[in-house]
């Protein structure tokens, strides 16, 4: 049978670390359909990752010829980390007796839940670097795993998140319209970490914007986007062009019911039919296992829930914590519009949420103090004009009836008029989450 090229990366930071490295390389050459052709010297390299404080690698590569097949491969690397005392499946970052990582298997490309090559960062990583130098390899010639690829067409991004699917990966979607921010990075970066596969959209939707909104001007960087992507880990960023989202005979819409009346729904007609149309249109591309949504547009996520229950998608909806700048600002990409007044006068929203906050804690109970307590903060303003202050109910955002209340979430939004364009501003509260400032 043909030969294959193959390099493995070998680590050790747990007992006799130099023996587990000379075993392993040894138990390898034992493998049949397996030959070790050489290894490089042991390295000593600090612990890199965010796990629990632990002590320095011993690292470094063997090369090998195998007829095995890569997944063949990568179980008996397992069974050789066993055999080793690693406990499978291990928690990522923590100490390991032996840590064997298949690096590049020829030239190919792999992508599935327990194998992807060549490994993803390796190119990244001084302790593979350096020993597949030692080993003679020109590094700038050597197979990387492509950059998170920015897909135009629908069907194009169907096929790949059913690749993900057949390869038994747990598929994450975090939808945005762009202009990125920590906000979003944060929903990034937690979809990483519970996810085999992540897919970010970037994509502004018109459906979701009335006559006279800001759908032209709503802020666009797609290289920065992307970018943002990229260091956070995304696999993959569907970036359409509203004709590959909706063809000119497009006209199937998602109606929605009591999530999205009032507040948000009452000021914007049909935003919400825009929002989950679009949203369902997504799920159905993707059928991710898991979507990440931020708790700041907090009516949006109760329509999403609603929508997904509704409709069946297999999708669990994750709502993701507000991101706020320091002085207590909810981060949007409509910030950017603020002039530095108006910037300075926007953390009133939060001041006002966080004075209603304070008096619950203190014993008010009665909801309309609440909601008047928040709105006499606002008033303080001026530069701002409220559009609503509203108490529901915390998990569906359905309104709570008058008198005393034992929790639910507040919500505000107003607009900021001072500079060269009116900013319409949101933010909430729950009453009772210890999570939250």
């Amino acid at each position: 049978m043909r030969e294959t090229l193959v390099y493995i990366g070998l680590g050790s930071n747990e007992g006799d670390r130099r023996a587990q490295l000379d075993r392993a390389v040894v138990r390898l050459g034992g493998v049949p359909g397996v030959r070790v052709l050489r290894a490089s010297t042991w390295h000593e390299n600090a612990f890199v990752g965010d796990g629990p404080p632990q002590g320095a690698f011993l690292n470094g590569v063997a090369e090998l010829r195998t007829t095995l097949p890569p997944h063949a491969l990568l179980g008996v690397l397992k069974a050789i980390e066993a055999e080793a005392g690693r406990s499978l499946p291990a928690p990522r970052h923590h100490p390991r007796p032996l840590d064997l990582d298949l690096l590049l298997y020829g030239d190919a490309t792999i992508d599935t839940r327990d194998l992807r090559v060549p490994h993803p960062r390796w190119h990244e990583r001084a302790f593979v670097i350096e020993p597949l130098r030692e080993l003679g390899l020109a590094i700038d010639a050597l197979p990387r795993w492509p950059r998170p690829p920015a897909i135009e067409v629908a069907a194009g991004f169907a096929a790949l998140c059913s690749t993900w699917h057949a390869g038994g990966a747990v598929v994450g979607l975090v939808p945005t319209m762009g202009a990125l921010h920590a906000g979003h990075t944060s929903l990034l970066h937690r979809a990483r970490s519970e996810c085999d596969r992540v897919a970010a959209t970037i994509f502004v939707n018109p459906l979701q914007f009335g006559p006279g909104e800001d759908f032209a001007a709503y802020p666009r960087d797609l290289a920065r986007d992307l970018q943002l992507c990229a260091d956070a880990g995304v696999d993959a960023v569907f970036t359409p062009a509203v004709a590959a989202m909706y063809e000119p005979d497009f006209c199937s819409h998602v109606g929605v019911g009591a999530a999205a009346e009032g507040m948000e729904g009452g000021l914007r007609p049909g935003h919400f039919a825009g929002v989950a149309t679009v949203v369902a249109r997504l799920l159905a591309l993707a059928r991710p296992q898991r979507a990440y949504f931020g708790e700041k547009d907090a009516q949006q996520l109760a329509v999403i829930r609603r929508l997904v229950r509704d409709l069946g998608f297999p999708t669990a909806v994750v709502p993701c914590p507000i991101v706020r700048e320091p002085d207590g600002l909810a981060m949007s990409s409509r910030n950017v519009y603020l002039d530095a007044a108006d910037r300075s006068a926007s953390t009133v929203l939060f001041r006002a949420l966080s004075s209603a906050r304070h008096a619950f804690a203190r014993g008010e109970r009665d909801r309309e103090a609440l909601v008047q307590r928040v709105r006499a903060v606002v008033a303080t303003e001026p530069r701002a004009a409220l559009d609503y202050v509203e108490l529901r109910r915390e998990i569906d955002l359905q309104p709570l009836p008058p008198g005393p209340v034992d929790g639910g979430r507040l919500l505000v939004a107003a607009r900021f008029l001072g500079g060269a364009r009116p900013v319409r501003l949101l933010d909430n509260l729950s009453l009772t989450d210890p999570a939250q400032p």
